[in-house]
């Protein structure tokens, strides 16, 4: 049904960004695919991509996690990447990783959901727009905003 090999980088990422504990996104992601291979039967690829689909099932996840522990990140609970991925080579130090994991949670759930989904998840504009129930347009818009935010907010 789908390729594990392209998948489990992208559901890793995203979930990882999430909670930002290594064990953690490994055991969340485990989860994901057993779900995902558990509830096969029930994906119907007119609503949504099996990628869309994925990130459903890892966003219900991670909430289902936050919500069953009431965790909240504070910045000295979470791993420091490891330098083996393409967005973590882009942060140069655990120091301007920790400047920007402080700006994103400042943003709303619901933007660093997009920001997660784009960045970290890799999808496209159009997956986050079924993803998350928006119009494409206003997810690029708001993908445009945030990112001159974020920047704005780097300075």
């Amino acid at each position: 049904m789908f390729d594990f090999e392209e998948y489990y980088p992208k559901i890793y990422n995203y979930i990882y960004y999430r909670v930002l504990h290594k064990e953690t996104a490994e055991d969340l992601t485990s989860d994901v695919f057993y779900r995902a291979l558990a509830y096969a039967a029930s994906f119907d690829e007119r609503k949504a991509s099996y990628k869309t689909w994925l990130f459903t099932i890892a966003h219900n996840i991670v909430a289902n996690y936050y919500r069953s522990n009431k965790n909240t990140l504070a910045i000295e609970d979470f791993d420091t990447p490891a330098a083996e991925n393409s967005i973590e080579e882009a942060i140069d130090t655990s120091e301007d990783f920790r400047r920007l994991f402080n700006l994103l949670k400042t943003l709303p759930e619901r933007e660093r959901e997009v920001i997660a989904l784009r960045f970290w998840g890799e999808m496209t504009h159009k997956e986050i727009a079924t993803r998350i129930g928006m119009r494409e347009k206003s997810v690029s818009s708001m993908m445009s905003r945030l990112i001159r935010k974020l920047r704005a907010l780097w300075i």
